[in-house]
């Protein structure tokens, strides 16, 4: 009898607990992994953010964590005798990074822009020593 009573009970409270609550509510938050992946990405642009332009100099980074790419600026010089700058925009997948990059190359007031081949940078390992391998395409063919 106590048992029939207590599981009576029992649903009464269920009952009542839906009626109050019918639902959880729905969550809009973002997910673990993209506040990180955030996190992460506001890091890395904080830090090539500080290391923008000194005087002539140049080297800024910024960093899309959720689009595994980043944007990398190196060079600087004098405009009137000798300038360098490069300019690469790297995606990272498969283990590999996929670099985009073009030369800018300034000597007495006249300039010349290269545009690299496409690059593919990846981390290797010969004998216990860690190295990285860059595989440039000589040949590019389209279709």
């Amino acid at each position: 009898m106590l048992l029939g009573v207590s599981s009576a009970a029992l649903a009464d409270d269920s009952v009542t607990l839906e009626h109050r609550w019918p639902t959880l509510p729905e969550d809009h938050s973002l997910s673990l992994e993209d506040q990180i992946t955030d996190h992460l990405t506001e890091l890395g642009n904080m830090i090539g953010g500080h290391m923008n332009v000194l005087s002539d100099h140049l080297l800024a980074l910024r960093v899309d964590g959720r689009h595994n790419r980043a944007k990398l600026l190196l060079g600087g010089g004098d405009a009137h005798y000798l300038t360098f700058k490069i300019d690469s925009d790297w995606l990272f997948s498969d283990g590999k990074a996929h670099v985009n990059a073009r030369v800018e190359l300034g000597l007495a007031g006249h300039h010349m822009e290269l545009q690299l081949p496409d690059m593919e940078v990846i981390p290797d390992n010969y004998h216990g020593q860690d190295l990285v391998q860059v595989n440039v395409s000589v040949l590019e063919r389209r279709f």
